[in-house]
């Protein structure tokens, strides 16, 4: 066991390395049974028989709530074992052997880099088991449709399995962690992320930029501008080069740029459904020069019907081996809504819930920010003030928890109209006036129900131009003169 501390970092890692690992590593747990859990390890990730079943046991013992050492698992032990590894001795004399070694404390330092060797190792047997795999799907003939299916099954087992290791090892350095990410952010003078689009919404989360790795939510109802707002917060990020997958339930493609053009180069959508009659020339020459110019940018539109949250994840991925380019990926959903769930019979809370960990984990895994469109649901109906608040999100207020934030649009005028129709008391009008007041036409909150870092109270407010379809600050900009 003293080869593994001396043991040269370029050495290569063989199955008698994690063999003299796994001694250690059990001697260890003998002495600190908590280590079972710590380690991160699984029985599969050791290639003896006796050490899975060992591994496996002790875990089922300490999860009772027993105290794990040789003589609690004696009674799970095979009597012989045919491997001539472990010489004569049988299997509980074996771990009783081991047990009188983790007592020595000079053991016990090495143990993280014998968790290292047995998770190296368990990881190349895996790879080299998915590269069987992969032989034999090749070898069998398969149609180009079956093979893609293959591969996105092979890539989530992958996944899988790099996301366990990982999250394993970052553990053990949270100082070193910080330590990475705030010397990028020195080297790059800001965080890692994508910009914002609007001044207001970055006052409102407190945030630069959507953070790489963070979840975030866009709560409002339907016909309030939500999906312009997306949009202008896409082609923002697309316009900075950041790669932008749009994976939407509502829009096609086509819809997207037209309300783009809409926005950018202030040429309505009434005008682009009738480009001869209510546009010119040179309005037209602008519509074509910017659909030629979108597709050359890192930028895709997915129409989705009735995918899961396992499909839009395999679609992230693909398009970040496709697009990738060093800058932080923005990965827009919309809406959690229609998202397919694995089981229909769940409540929203739980198929929400399902959803978000899933696109927290991919945020995390492929750097990326992520956002996903609510749509409110019927609670805010049964309010005098309809202002957004948590349990207006799909799921409910439980459901912000994998959320890094979670932003709201809220267009008072159009709450306000519904409400004038319908009122038939003085009462009403006065609870009409007290909630809304005046001079709201066309103005819009941006507020959140969950920041992490910042004030949840902050309201900010913008103009909406409906006739473009688009958010402007109502703050006039500073004149170039005062900028220095």
């Amino acid at each position: 066991m003293n080869a593994l501390s001396n043991r040269d970092a370029f050495d290569r890692i063989t199955e008698d390395d994690a063999f003299q690992a796994t001694e250690l590593l059990l001697a260890c747990i003998f002495n600190d049974n908590s280590l079972l859990i710590e380690c991160g390890l699984e029985p599969d990730d050791f290639a003896e028989g006796v050490h899975q079943i060992a591994f496996r046991e002790a875990l089922e013992l300490y999860e009772g709530g027993q105290h794990v050492n040789a003589v609690s698992l004696k009674p799970f032990m095979p009597k012989l074992v045919s491997s001539n590894r472990f010489g004569d001795v049988t299997p509980a004399t074996y771990l009783s052997n081991l047990m009188m070694l983790g007592a020595d404390p000079m053991v016990r330092r090495n143990i993280a880099g014998a968790i290292e060797v047995i998770k190296s190792v368990s990881l190349g047997r895996q790879l080299a088991r998915e590269a069987q795999i992969a032989g034999e799907i090749a070898a069998e003939g398969h149609t180009l449709l079956t093979l893609a299916d293959e591969i996105e099954h092979m890539e989530q087992r992958l996944k899988e399995l790099k996301a366990r290791f990982r999250e394993t090892t970052s553990i053990a350095s949270p100082g070193a962690s910080y330590l990475s990410m705030f010397e990028a952010s020195a080297k790059r003078d800001g965080v890692l992320g994508v910009p914002i689009g609007l001044p207001e919404i970055a006052k409102v989360l407190s945030e630069p930029v959507f953070e790489a790795g963070n979840l975030y939510g866009l709560l409002s109802s339907s016909g309030e501008g939500k999906s312009s707002l997306t949009m202008q917060l896409i082609y923002h990020a697309v316009s900075h080069g950041h790669p932008t997958l749009f994976l939407s339930y509502d829009q096609s493609a086509a819809q997207c740029v037209r309300q783009m053009i809409a926005q950018v180069h202030e040429i309505s959508v009434r005008q682009q459904r009738e480009p001869s009659r209510l546009m010119t020339d040179y309005e037209r020459d602008k519509c074509v020069l910017f659909a030629t110019e979108i597709n050359s940018k890192p930028f895709d539109i997915i129409r989705c019907q009735r995918e899961g949250v396992d499909k839009l994840v395999a679609y992230a991925r693909r398009f970040i081996k496709k697009r990738a380019n060093g800058k932080t990926p923005f990965i827009v959903i919309d809406h959690i809504g229609k998202v397919k769930p694995k089981n229909d019979k769940l409540s929203a809370d739980r198929i929400s819930g399902e959803v978000t960990v899933e696109l927290k984990a991919l945020a995390d895994e492929i750097g990326a920010s992520v956002l996903i469109l609510n749509q409110r649901n019927g609670e805010s109906g049964r309010r005098q003030n309809p202002r957004p608040i948590a349990k207006d999100l799909y799921g409910g207020e439980g459901a912000k928890a994998d959320y890094d934030a979670i932003m709201t649009l809220y267009r008072p005028e159009k709450y306000k109209k519904e409400m004038e129709r319908v009122a038939a008391t003085t009462q009403d009008w006065k609870v009409i006036n007290t909630v809304f007041g005046s001079e709201i036409e066309g103005i819009a909150e941006i507020a959140s129900i969950k920041v992490r870092f910042g004030d949840p109270s902050i309201v900010e407010t913008v103009k909406f131009e409906a006739e473009y379809t688009r958010y402007v600050s109502q703050k006039p900009k500073r004149q170039q003169e005062e900028m220095f």
